[in-house]
């Protein structure tokens, strides 16, 4: 079968959809199957060298006067669609249900008779509550519309399923929580060569963030407190793995409360250094303050068999059980 995965979120952004979508297409392949990956065109392509089968559709940035994420200009409608007519696709499966590429991909495979899934990863505050997303999906409608051409919604989550239930026909949803690869991420021990990549990672104990640096991911928050976790544990550190727009923000934080020997920043690492990173660190923590739906990061440190700390929001709630 030859499927599309359609997302806006690909190299060098990087984040929980891009690791689901990463996954999914890793053991389609293993399984067979064809599978191309259409996203926007991004100036990093030499990220996607290599990396399977990747359409880009041509797109358009605006710089915004303030420090936020780029503003993308919507992709034309029609590239995406010539793109799934000329590949042939069987099937085509979006992801995240208010971005773009993904509603304009669902779209364009329902013009042309090709059955469309679409993902929805994301949820946004008071996300369980009728009252307030109902009518306002109302008034969102053209989202509405693209969304309900999906033959089939995926939630991961429960949570994500009660958000994308005040835009969808509740009957076309279905929850299928996220997963990790149980290959790469293992509790297998690290040698001393494994180690000896990360020469940072000398504090006793080693505390891990994975995550994009934004607001929501209340990464300012964990800051905060390790001044408490040093009267503890005076060798501790505090690994911070990532980009985002608050990356100079928090560098600052950590400089004012004299914390730069305790907190290192290692911006992104190759992928396949990642679940090492896991085994070598002591505990895994997950700050989130907000929208969050399901944090594939702790999937991965508990494949590793890490002991995990997450905010109690969201998805967060439903992934693990205190033990």
């Amino acid at each position: 079968m030859k499927v599309a995965l359609c997302t806006d979120f690909f190299f060098p952004r990087i984040g929980g959809v891009l690791s689901h979508v990463i996954g999914l297409a890793s053991q389609l392949e293993r399984s067979g199957h064809e599978v191309v990956i259409i996203t926007k065109q991004t100036n990093n392509l030499k990220e996607c060298d290599g990396f399977r089968n990747v359409k880009t559709v041509p797109s358009k940035y605006v710089k915004p006067l303030i420090p936020f994420p780029t503003i993308l200009v919507p992709p034309n409608p029609y590239e995406i669609q010539e793109i799934i007519k000329r590949e042939g696709f069987d099937i085509v499966h979006a992801h995240h249900a208010f971005t773009p590429t993904s509603l304009l991909s669902i779209a364009a495979a329902k013009r042309l008779g090709i059955p469309a899934v679409l993902t929805n990863h994301t949820t946004f505050l008071a996300s369980s509550e009728g009252y307030l997303w109902e009518p306002t999906s109302y008034i969102l409608f053209p989202l509405r519309r693209y969304i309900r051409k999906a033959d089939r919604i995926i939630a991961v989550s429960k949570t994500a399923a009660d958000f994308i239930g005040h835009f969808a026909d509740k009957q076309r949803i279905v929850i299928i929580p996220n997963a990790v690869d149980t290959l790469r991420f293992n509790p297998a021990i690290c040698n001393v060569k494994t180690r000896s990549r990360f020469p940072t990672l000398e504090g006793e104990p080693t505390i891990l963030y994975v995550g994009r640096l934004v607001h929501r991911k209340g990464i300012h928050v964990l800051i905060k407190a390790m001044p408490q976790v040093i009267e503890v544990f005076p060798k501790a550190s505090l690994i911070i793995v990532g980009k985002g727009y608050m990356q100079y923000f928090l560098r600052l934080l950590s400089k004012t409360l004299n914390l730069d020997e305790h907190i290192k920043f290692l911006n992104c690492i190759p992928d396949d250094d990642l679940p090492d990173l896991y085994k070598i660190s002591d505990v895994f923590v997950l700050p989130s303050l907000y929208c969050e739906s399901f944090g594939i990061s702790l999937l991965e440190a508990m494949a590793c068999r890490k002991p995990v700390a997450a905010s109690k929001v969201g998805g967060y709630q439903k992934s693990f059980t205190m033990d």
